[in-house]
């Protein structure tokens, strides 16, 4: 059986990766399993599972599949604009029930934010952005994104981020991620 670990150094190591044709930060050496996902092995041969891209159904169906029949610890987002709500929401439940960590490397917006709050240990480098806003049908994000934010604890939040519009965003930075318990680390470079 495969496992994924969450490794902070590794975090910091795909910085000097520059763009590959795998994604925007991921190694030329990452193998792509589908749905903007990506497994980096370590030089310790650990394997790292890296979201580098815009979140779908086929990132979800992938994430799914993995979490049956892998040992996954941890998800490293290394940069999304988003995507898919009902997606962001399977992955998350997934994350949640699994009991997986999350980490954000550079940035994490709109959906994107619903996969990374659903970490039991949700770690964010020191540079790294989130961005929240209301989803583009406002009613039926709320309608799906009220009871998810609520069931993970972070109502107060979703609220806030509603009264955003979705062609704006409200951006944070590691250190209020970390005040309003969004992360639970900040992670130096």
């Amino acid at each position: 059986m495969r496992k994924f670990y969450l490794a902070s150094a590794m975090l910091f190591g795909l910085v000097a990766c520059g763009t590959s044709p795998n994604g925007l930060l991921v190694s030329p050496g990452a193998e792509a399993v589908g749905g903007n996902l990506f497994v980096e092995t370590l030089e310790d041969g650990g394997q790292v599972l890296v979201l580098d891209g815009e979140i779908t159904p086929d990132t979800s169906y992938v994430f799914q599949s993995l979490a049956e029949y892998t040992d996954i610890d941890g998800l490293v987002i290394a940069q999304s604009p988003g995507g898919d709500l009902l997606a962001s929401h399977q992955i998350g439940r997934t994350i949640a029930a699994n009991k997986i960590n999350t980490a954000v490397l550079f940035s994490c917006i709109s959906a994107c934010v619903d996969i990374f709050i659903a970490g039991r240990e949700r770690s964010i480098a020191e540079d790294a952005e989130l961005g929240l806003h209301a989803a583009e049908d406002r009613e039926f994000g709320l309608s799906v994104d009220r009871p998810y934010w609520r069931s993970l604890g972070f109502g107060a939040v979703n609220e806030a981020a509603y009264k955003v519009p979705f062609d704006d965003i409200w951006i944070l930075t590691a250190q209020r991620a970390m005040e309003l318990r969004l992360a639970t680390e900040i992670l130096r470079r």
